[in-house]
């Protein structure tokens, strides 16, 4: 059976130019978790890890249940509401991570028991949600999160080009790269938001 990777089937949100496009994007199911602050703290580190968790607990330890379907999971992706941007501790965020069309609540039920009674951590804080963003600006950033102000402003430069209005002041990050292997200036991340026309 092929194995599922929605940064295949779905290339147009995760193989992109760095140049800003117009992206469609489907509804997609999450397990999300909901948070405030900067990202470099605890909160938001044991948010990712415990994302992680569960999603790997859904793609090893449920291969012999008749509904299991092969699986790549899928990059870390945050949207961010920078508040006060100066200002990190306001800042909002949403971690999470894309799952397979087949997953549902039940099913996270049964992973959130597992990873509770085998790792002992508490999913009280995840919930499994869809998201449709629908039409959205995105490009591919390289370089270091902290030059990601450079890439946002040919986005906002492409929306002035194109009739366009960003819809709110939140904005999406997807991780291709793990920051811990990686040195800054080569990261990848996929910047997105969405956006409507005007008039």
């Amino acid at each position: 059976m092929e194995t599922y990777d929605v940064k295949k089937e779905l290339k147009q949100l995760y193989h992109l130019p760095k140049e800003p496009t117009l992206v469609e994007v489907p509804s997609l199911s999450y397990l999300i978790i909901d948070g405030e602050g900067d990202p470099s703290d605890q909160a938001y580190t044991e948010a990712v890890e415990l994302l992680f968790s569960m999603s790997y607990t859904l793609k090893m330890a449920f291969r012999k249940h008749s509904w299991y379907k092969p699986f790549t999971v899928a990059p870390l992706e945050c949207i961010w509401d920078a508040v006060e941007v100066e200002n990190r501790e306001t800042w909002l965020w949403s971690a999470m991570i894309a799952q397979p069309g087949w997953v549902t609540e039940e099913i996270v039920s049964q992973v959130r028991e597992q990873v509770a009674f085998k790792k002992g951590l508490s999913t009280s804080l995840v919930r499994f949600s869809p998201i449709e963003e629908g039409l959205c600006v995105t490009m591919l950033h390289v370089g270091s999160y902290q030059d990601e102000d450079a890439s946002f402003a040919r986005m906002e430069q492409y929306c002035a080009e194109h009739q366009l209005k960003r819809s709110s002041t939140s904005h999406r990050e997807i991780y291709l790269s793990n920051p811990k292997k990686t040195e800054p200036d080569q990261l990848k991340t996929v910047l997105r938001f969405a956006v409507h026309p005007i008039g």
